[in-house]
């Protein structure tokens, strides 16, 4: 059999590779395809804090519900991205490209919030199960991830560019509303989280490897919540059904009173009851068929910001025609 050479000419930025294939009938064929590599980004760090907020709600939904966004383009153009895209890979591509550049690089909260759904809630629970809330509102603070199950479990995020500084207010805070409390953190950060922390609270690791890993694990703490503390942090409608389901009635009182009469009879509850109640009307948040349908169908890097997007079932069509776009369509 006679061999064949293909020679095939560099081309900077891009890669020739050759595709052999065999037909029904046996014949070979051989074609060359010019594919774009573009694995890694090679853009100034200073630009790393714009491009994490690529994946923030602010962004993701203007791209949904105007087909474009003014900073997301304007980022493009100041850190010269721009010049070097291959303006025919989609926008999903480009978005993967810019997470794996930050992961190895700028491994900030949002990294870590979608390492918990990807490898907390769909690893370990699954949607039917399970639901996750970010930025929860907790006393004066926000929890950046609780995941809910048969139980709470909230997440404290402090990645590598975060301080210790608001740690222990934060942990004050959540040890009035939830059952186990975690910090999960770079391993460079480990010996500070446990020098801040009781040993009650459980300790993590986002791995190199977009792996999470257990250092220490959480005890429970729902016995000894504060029923006021987590009536605060509920919405009207969730309160209220919770008052009617163990009352037997929504007091009648004028709307002015309704909360101050509401969080009295909330307050009697037990600890207890007061958290398990609370982990049941917090996971309808999640019920929503669409809801579950968009989280599942959203690329992995996506997935914190799907979970929480407030997104209606038309802008999540539109979002999921945007990130098949090529990326011409933004860059002009």
């Amino acid at each position: 059999m006679k061999e064949t050479r293909i020679l095939v000419p560099k081309v900077k930025g891009k890669r020739k590779i050759c595709v052999k294939a065999v037909d029904v009938f046996g014949f070979e064929s051989v074609v060359v395809m010019e594919v774009l590599i573009m694995k890694n980004l090679i853009i100034n760090s200073k630009y790393n804090s714009g491009l994490s907020r690529f994946f923030s709600s602010s962004v993701m939904n203007e791209l949904a519900r105007k087909g474009h966004s003014a900073f997301f383009k304007e980022i493009l153009f100041v850190s010269g991205l721009h010049e070097i895209i291959d303006e025919n890979i989609t926008l999903s591509d480009f978005l993967q490209i810019v997470y794996n550049h930050l992961f190895k690089n700028y491994r900030g909260e949002y990294i870590y919030k979608n390492a918990i759904a990807n490898k907390i809630l769909l690893g370990r629970h699954s949607l039917n199960t399970a639901f996750m809330l970010t930025e929860f509102r907790v006393a004066d603070c926000k929890a950046d991830s609780v995941v809910l199950n048969g139980t709470s479990n909230v997440y404290e995020i402090k990645s590598e560019l975060d301080s210790m500084d608001r740690l222990k207010r934060q942990i004050d805070a959540y040890s009035q509303v939830f059952d186990f409390i975690h910090v999960i953190t770079s391993p460079c950060q480990i010996m500070k989280v446990k020098a801040c922390v009781p040993e009650s609270v459980g300790i993590m690791r986002l791995t190199d490897r977009n792996t999470i890993s257990t250092v220490r694990e959480a005890s429970t703490g729902k016995h000894s919540v504060t029923p006021s503390v987590i009536f605060e942090s509920l919405r009207k409608a969730e309160y209220t059904s919770i008052i009617k389901e163990q009352y037997g009635y929504i007091p009648d009182v004028p709307n002015t009173r309704i909360y101050s009469a509401c969080r009295e009879m909330f307050a009697r509850f037990s600890p207890e009851k007061a958290h398990d109640s609370m982990v049941r009307v917090l996971k309808k948040r999640g019920k929503c068929r669409q809801l579950k349908d968009f989280i599942a169908d959203s690329p992995e890097y996506l997935r914190a910001y799907s979970i929480n997007s407030g997104l209606s079932i038309k802008e999540t069509i539109k979002l999921r025609e945007m990130l098949n776009a090529r990326c011409k369509s933004f860059i002009r």
